[in-house]
């Protein structure tokens, strides 16, 4: 199964409606995992294939505050919380330590 599909069964979509902004977070997602684990632009790997659970959760994570992207903290009543920029900690726990790359 492609994300799309997956990122649809879970968040129980079953129209087209969402598939772009499902793919627009996707491709995000990609290039927030090739930085955050410093692979060079010419690295070939299928980021959607190798690490499609971190994938997934993004999306997940970005359909559930989508309208409220550039808010950090809020708070309704006594319900408060706080929205992390770039990969949350659920997203790296899935992912394997960043590459270390020697200069030179």
């Amino acid at each position: 199964m492609s994300v799309l599909d997956d990122v649809k069964a879970l968040k129980n979509i079953s129209d087209s409606s969402k598939d772009n902004i499902i793919n627009i977070y996707t491709r995000r997602a990609e290039t927030l995992i090739k930085s955050y684990l410093n692979l060079r632009p010419d690295d070939v790997i299928d980021i959607q294939e190798t690490y499609s659970d971190a994938v997934i959760a993004y999306v997940i994570e970005c359909l559930g505050r989508k309208g409220n992207e550039n808010l950090k903290q809020f708070q309704q009543g006594n319900r408060s919380g706080t929205y992390e920029s770039g990969l949350s900690s659920d997203v790296i726990n899935l992912l394997p330590a960043p590459y270390a790359r020697m200069m030179g």
